[in-house]
């Protein structure tokens, strides 16, 4: 959870700077009102009285339900900045949405890499003295495990055995010390460039860029053993001139060990960055949970009342309500599933978005279309005809679409294995009034059926 600059008293201040000019105007307004149409005398009842319950911005809708659950009984207006069907992994926010998220008393995100091209808005509105919960960062999260990341861990061995294998040919071939000084460590850089890239790490190009930085730092002094040894070939001084030829050998040798060093410190810093094209390495779709929802709820009350000033009282009984009913969702949606064998409990999806609920609900996770947990990832023809087989042999009755995004790739997958529904599920948002998903409660129970009649 980030913390904002200023202090939450000057937050407060701040916004209701900002607010005062319409609630003067609407006092006078109403006093002048009231004084003209000659009321009552009774101080009662012609006093005006104006007050604003706090403002929540969530990004999402699924956490927006969710707040406006806790925050009950129009104790606070909650709102939420990504529409209904709207993907938050590639959601970009307005200036409009800037300025509602600066004026609100606190902002609600997922945070752990969902919103993707919102992170940098929600660091401004944070530092301009609006609290910021990164609400997912409070629960206890899953690594990502897709087929994508699978294969990366397979591939980065070899890689290393490669390199490994270069650096020890180079340490013995002194008598080649010129050659060694250039050829092995672009050889050693480029192995450590070909694992980042096989680990879809964006900048895996500077570990190209840092041993070349390397060779540069080092080729003028093994030009200057050259302009050395030459100048002891002219003076006849062979023992000068062997003693030059294995300066050069070490110091050769000494690059490639740089080389190697800063090529693998670029790969370790960045192999674990970014495994999900978008999101950090753990995964954020921790919504598909309700005991985990659950159990954030003490941390999102606590900071709408001291955040955003939301009565601490009515917040305690919403929240003993609410958590009541999120117990009582997840025993119907145990029961609901257990209609459902351990055998057919398998799941292809579009993206890696149901690690979640199959962690909470006994599924396994077969394969996904994209190999990937964010859902702006592309397809990789090789991986989906691994996947196709895969369906085949485990005799995978279902793939799982998404409601906000395309389904073209996932139907071509279904119709080159045959005889495999294609059903869409509602992943990162809500659906419209009338779906059956206009709620977190619903949109769990909506999902949670549409699979169980899929694979039973």
């Amino acid at each position: 959870m980030r913390v904002g600059r200023l202090s939450t008293e000057k937050s407060r201040s701040l916004r209701a700077c900002r607010r005062l000019p319409r609630a003067a105007i609407l006092f006078a307004a109403a006093a002048l009102f009231a004084a003209g149409c000659g009321g009552s005398s009774d101080p009662e009842q012609s006093a005006v009285t104006t007050s604003e319950v706090p403002k929540i911005l969530v990004t999402i809708g699924i956490w927006g339900d969710v707040v406006a659950n806790v925050a009950c009984g129009g104790i606070a207006d909650v709102e939420t900045v990504i529409p209904v069907g709207g993907d938050p992994h590639g959601f970009e926010p307005s200036l409009r949405d800037r300025e509602r998220m600066e004026n609100a008393d606190l902002v609600v995100a997922n945070g752990l890499g969902l919103e993707l091209q919102l992170e940098d808005t929600l660091a401004a509105v944070e530092d301009s003295g609006t609290p910021v919960l990164q609400i997912a960062e409070q629960v206890e999260t899953i690594a990502f495990s897709s087929a994508h990341a699978v294969e990366d861990t397979h591939a980065a061995p070899d890689a290393d055995a490669d390199h490994d294998a270069d650096h020890d040919a180079h340490a013995d071939e002194d008598a080649h010390a010129d050659e060694d000084a250039h050829v092995p460590d672009a050889g050693h850089a480029d192995d450590a460039a070909h694992a980042d890239e096989d680990a879809h790490v964006p900048d895996a190009g500077h570990a190209d860029d840092a041993a070349h930085a390397d060779e540069d730092a080092h080729v003028p002094d093994a030009g200057h053993a050259d302009d050395a040894a030459h100048a002891d070939d002219a003076d006849h001084a062979d023992d000068a001139d062997h003693a030059d030829d294995a300066r050069v050998a070490d110091e050769a040798h000494d690059a490639d060990e740089v080389a190697d060093a800063d090529a693998g410190e670029e790969h370790d810093d960045h192999a674990g960055e970014d495994d999900g094209h978008g999101h950090g390495s753990e995964d954020p779709h921790v919504w598909f949970d309700p005991v985990r929802v659950s159990g954030v709820l003490n941390e999102l009350a606590r900071h709408l009342t001291d955040d955003a000033g939301v009565d601490v009282d009515a917040v305690a009984a919403c929240l003993s309500d609410y958590q009541a009913e999120l117990a009582a969702l997840d025993q119907e949606l145990e029961d609901l599933l257990e209609e459902l064998p351990a055998d057919e409990r398998k799941l292809v999806t579009n993206h890696d978005a149901l690690a979640y609920f199959a962690d909470r609900y006994g599924f396994e996770i077969i394969g996904t279309v994209l190999p990937s947990t964010s859902a702006l990832a592309e397809t990789n023809p090789a991986q989906l005809e691994e996947l196709a087989e895969t369906i085949e042999h485990e005799g995978v009755k279902a793939i799982f679409a998404e409601t906000q995004h395309s389904s073209d790739e996932t139907e071509a997958l279904a119709a080159r294995v045959g005889d495999v529904e294609v059903v869409t599920l509602y992943t990162g948002s809500l659906g419209p009034a009338g779906s059956g998903a206009e709620d977190y409660a619903s949109f769990m129970r909506t999902n949670a059926r549409l699979i169980v009649d899929a694979l039973g």
